[in-house]
């Protein structure tokens, strides 16, 4: 009797010391599930959306910074949007950042839009200044030391930020390894200490605990899915594996909250580059509604815009649910009261009635409307409501934010789009009025041209009696001018014929030395009368499928212009040679060669040199344009090499099809 009741003292003792190691494992398991509980609800609800607004923050100053910096240097006015747009976003990210900061933060926060104050302030005048100016130049000097010190105000927060994220990652990690060695080793003191009563225990204690350590294990390993059996082993030990899968579902928690905040975040930016994208307004506001209603789950979405705005439509829905269905009264009501930067949702405090009647009368869920915006300029409201389901989160308002400050962006852009179509499809009217009356009057003026032409000749050939030296003289002239005129009147016509699509090609084998040789006869009286020599370098026969009027044309104004910009005493070379299967017609002149910096405009429409139109050399600027057009309807290729006071050649590659 005395040795039982020495073994049941010391099964007592044994199974009280069990029992006091147990409810201090749950103590500790407790203690650390708390402070891991802390550590999560810090690091998701305090520092990472600091970190984001602090980006955020960031970034709009760099939009701003690039945006004037592009307008200073290029005085396109489309960039100075990108630095009113990002200006227009400081207010909401600086006010965002401020209101996350806590005691400890908010003198480095301070600090750092002091900092970004003073760079506006220089940006200010800095906008005023005068594109490419030298005090546009100052400015940006002296704005650099401005935004670096911001920049590095900015980075040293973000380090901080990152430092203490690193730091609540490590105490969590600390923390769930304290756990599992506390729990492992009052686990082994109470086998130690519970030897006498281990056969009657083992079953109930040590492996239940064993089975719950393995589960800290396998998720310390990466094994997210694993969890403890709860409904195994004392009660001690359920309650230490319902703690340890309380955290494990927290982890979990927090683990798929952040990848939905990034998935969302991911697909918000896909969906601001989608609007920007498109180039009509209406695709660009249909684009941002059906995003938004998929990306962030809203039943119903409205776009109410701002009356004044023109060239968008003023009500656009998801459904065209604001045209007969619950969204009706709430398109009937004013937007004019909302401001940029402000976020309207349920509960908000001097949302005007009209806009609370709009909302019950869609539903009884949650509703949310932010501002859409151009620049400072409010150009609307966009209204998010839910059938049912919870508040808008902080995440998902600033989502909004950002769609609608993207669908602003590319309203405006769309709007610049559809403007700059309309100026386009202006000019081509009046481009194709210019071809017409091209054409009509070189048709007019070819008559009365022909008719001139003839009574001249006719004249000069003595038909209607001899004429004195000065009238012949006087005749020369006007028969000169006449096939200059001429000249000038088919080069019209052949050009109003390439614009209007006209222009044909009609092939047939001719042979390329040939021509050459046939324009160089008709060339000499010009090159004769000018004191330029001629230098045929022709290899024929060259037989080749093509246009023969238009190769003649290529040949003739070539020569006409080698000619014609060659001083006396000159040579004008016409080479014709086969080479790789392409013919090569080569026309080089001692002339007065084209400027290097002209030399790209060469094939333009009206385009003369400049050291042609100061010698008062007579010319249209059509020759060469026509030469081009010819060229690319025989799939060929014409290339200028020239040097001014040193002469010009111009080489011609017909392929041999």
């Amino acid at each position: 009797m005395r040795r039982d009741r020495s073994v049941g003292r010391l099964l007592t003792g044994a199974f009280g010391t069990l029992v006091l190691l147990i409810v201090c494992s749950g103590a500790a398991e407790t203690t650390a599930l708390v402070m891991q509980h802390r550590v999560v609800r810090e690091l998701s609800g305090h520092v990472q959306p600091l970190e984001l607004a602090n980006a955020e923050l960031r970034g709009v100053l760099g939009d701003a910074q690039r945006g004037l910096r592009g307008y200073l240097l290029t005085g396109d006015s489309q960039l100075l949007d990108t630095y009113h747009a990002a200006r227009g976003d400081y207010f909401t990210s600086s006010r965002r950042l401020t209101a996350l900061a806590e005691t400890g933060e908010r003198e480095r926060v301070a600090r750092q839009l002091t900092r970004a104050d003073a760079w506006w302030q220089l940006a200010e005048r800095q906008r005023q200044a005068a594109p490419r100016s030298d005090a546009a130049a100052a400015y940006v000097s002296q704005g650099k030391p401005l935004f670096a010190a911001f920049t590095a105000e900015n980075e040293s927060f973000d380090a901080g930020l990152a430092v203490r994220a690193a730091d609540l990652q490590r105490r969590s990690s600390r923390l769930s390894t304290v756990t599992t060695v506390v729990i492992v080793a009052l686990t082994l003191l109470a086998a130690v200490t519970a030897v006498l009563a281990a056969v009657l225990t083992a079953r109930r204690i040590t492996r239940p605990l064993a089975a719950v350590v393995s589960v800290i294990d396998r998720r310390r390993a990466g094994a997210a899915d694993a969890r403890a059996d709860a409904g195994a082993g004392p009660t001690e030990i359920r309650a230490v594996a319902l703690a340890v899968n309380e955290m494990a579902e927290e982890a979990d928690r927090s683990r798929v909250a952040e990848a939905e905040v990034a998935r969302l975040r991911g697909e918000v930016r896909a969906l601001g580059y989608r609007i920007r994208a498109h180039l009509k307004v209406e695709d660009a506001i249909h684009e941002a509604i059906e995003g938004l209603a998929g990306t962030i789950v809203a039943d119903h979405v409205l776009l109410r815009m701002a009356p004044g705005q023109t060239d968008v439509p003023p009500l656009a829905s998801l459904r065209d649910e604001h045209r007969d269905g619950v969204l009706q009264e709430l398109a009937a009501a004013d937007v004019t009261w909302l401001r940029t930067g402000e976020v309207w949702t349920s509960g908000s405090e001097g949302l005007p009635e009209a806009e609370q009647r709009g909302w019950a009368a869609a539903g009884d869920g949650p509703a949310l409307t932010v501002p859409v915006s151009g620049g400072d300029e409010c150009l609307g409201g966009l209204t998010l409501i839910r059938d049912s389901g919870p508040d808008w989160t902080p995440v998902e308002v600033r989502l909004a934010e950002a769609v609608a400050a993207d669908l602003g962006r590319g309203v405006h852009l769309a709007r610049l789009y559809q403007r700059e179509q309309h100026l386009v499809t202006r000019l081509q009217d009046l481009d194709m009025a210019k071809t017409d009356f091209m054409s009509t009057v070189s048709h007019e003026l070819r008559t009365p041209l022909t008719s001139i032409a003839g009574y001249v000749e006719l004249l000069l050939d003595a038909d209607a009696g001899e004429l004195a030296p000065p009238q012949r003289r006087m005749l020369d002239v006007i028969a000169r001018n006449t096939r200059r005129l001429r000249e000038l009147i088919e080069d019209m016509l052949t050009l109003s014929k390439i614009e209007a699509g006209s222009f044909r090609t009609a092939r047939r084998p001719v042979d390329v030395a040939a021509l050459a040789g046939h324009a160089l006869t008709a060339i000499a009286p010009a090159a004769e009368k000018g004191e330029v020599h001629l230098a045929p370098d022709l290899h024929g026969p060259l037989e080749l499928t093509a246009d023969p009027d238009q190769l003649d044309r290529i040949l003739m104004n070539l020569l006409s212009n080698a000619v014609k910009f060659t001083p006396a005493g000159g040579t004008v070379t016409l080479r014709a040679v086969r080479e790789n299967n392409e013919i090569h017609l080569v026309v080089s002149d001692t002339g007065m060669g084209i400027p290097p910096n002209e030399q790209d405009s060469l094939f333009a429409r009206f385009f003369r040199a400049t050291n042609a139109i100061h010698q008062a050399i007579p010319g249209t600027g059509l020759g060469l344009a026509i030469v081009r057009t010819i060229v690319d309807n025989h799939s060929g290729h014409i290339s200028v090499q020239s040097a001014e006071g040193a002469g010009t050649t111009v080489t011609v590659r017909l392929p041999m099809r």
